[in-house]
């Protein structure tokens, strides 16, 4: 199983953040890999992302379901691989707050983990742009935190191997969507203003 955690500060308030993050079209293109989704009902979804891990390149379709909806604070959900044997869970939570928060919850790594993020890292960002934003360092008053979660648990006899390419790539991809998603929520504000 690979597990992830992001989040990213702003100044932004919770409910400008979840107005655009309860809805999947808002963000949607911003997950590294996206290719497609098609909503069938309020709660059911269908995706398609193009993977590059490692020496595997692959296009995954699974079914997304909303299992909480609880705004403007989270939305959960569980999915699970059409074309794959993969299924995992995820969560979105918006959060206000008036200390420093952390940055990304990152897995313990040793040193090959860290050389091997460096190189998905290196890649990723050859491959989709570098993030225009990083999460804030410091937060004060009126701060607001987006907090994104993964779960994927791989199935099959490659799954011990696709696992551990998975972690450094899912860190990344968490990292990415969370700082787009702020990055283009302030842009947005900024003009506005």
């Amino acid at each position: 199983m690979a597990e992830t955690e992001f989040s990213a500060a702003s100044r932004l308030s919770v409910d400008t953040i979840w107005d655009f993050v309860k809805e999947m079209d808002n963000w949607a293109p911003f997950l590294t890999g996206y290719q497609s989704h098609e909503k069938q009902s309020e709660t059911d979804s269908l995706w398609t992302l193009k993977g590059d891990v490692g020496v595997l390149a692959r296009t995954v379709r699974f079914r997304v379901h909303i299992t909480e909806w609880n705004g403007p604070e989270r939305v959960s959900f569980e999915f699970e691989g059409v074309n794959e044997l993969l299924k995992g869970q995820g969560m979105f939570s918006v959060e206000a707050f008036e200390k420093q928060g952390p940055g990304r919850v990152a897995w313990k790594k040793n040193l090959f983990g860290r050389m091997l993020e460096g190189i998905v890292r290196f890649f990723l960002g050859l491959a989709h742009g570098n993030s225009a934003r990083r999460s804030s360092s410091g937060a004060g008053p009126g701060y607001a935190r987006l907090t994104f979660k993964l779960r994927v648990d791989p199935g099959g006899p490659m799954a011990p191997m696709v696992n551990a390419m998975m972690k450094p790539a899912m860190g990344m991809a968490a990292e990415d969507l969370s700082n787009k998603i702020m990055a283009h929520l302030e842009a947005r504000h900024e003009s506005e203003a």
